[in-house]
């Protein structure tokens, strides 16, 4: 009996703790944020509709994806983002390097450091992307805040 009682308190123990620990880590974020299928918004702000991290590859440019970061307190920080590709970039726009660094012979672009209130940040693709797995690690004032692994598929052509 003494046993049992013992186990059952560990156990109980053990929930509690999972519980708690949970708790905690919800209440240590001190972000809002978001990733997936965006639309443009008022004052020209692009927003999160629909979280996902299946986009597919189309090069319409009202086909947005990207992600929204926001302070739940409101206080501004110091953000900058990596997005990683399955294979390198081949047509890299002209100006890039006023707001990306090319890393690794094209196969990452990263975004130079923004102090801001919030950050939405829309992409669109290019003919020339590639498809497959691509990887979006943000930094909030210098450290790895989210990496977030998601898939381009090609775009679904429908004819009737």
């Amino acid at each position: 009996m003494k046993y049992e009682h013992r186990r059952m308190r560990l156990w109980l123990f053990a929930a509690m703790a999972l519980v708690l620990g949970s708790v905690a880590w919800a209440k240590r974020d001190v972000y809002q944020f978001k990733f997936g299928l965006m639309s443009r918004a008022g004052q020209g702000q692009s927003v999160v509709y629909l979280e996902t991290n299946q986009i597919e590859k189309n090069p319409d440019p009202s086909h947005l994806h990207g992600f929204s970061i926001k302070r739940k307190d409101g206080n501004q920080f110091y953000v900058y983002y990596i997005i990683r590709f399955p294979e390198p970039l081949k047509d890299l726009p002209e100006g890039i390097e006023k707001h990306y660094s090319v890393l690794d012979g094209g196969r990452a672009l990263q975004s130079n450091e923004e102090f801001v209130w919030e950050l939405n940040r829309s992409f669109i693709f290019s003919e020339s992307d590639p498809v497959g797995q691509y990887q979006l690690e943000v930094y909030v004032d210098a450290e790895l805040y989210r990496k977030i692994d998601y898939d381009v598929f090609p775009e679904l052509k429908v004819t009737f």
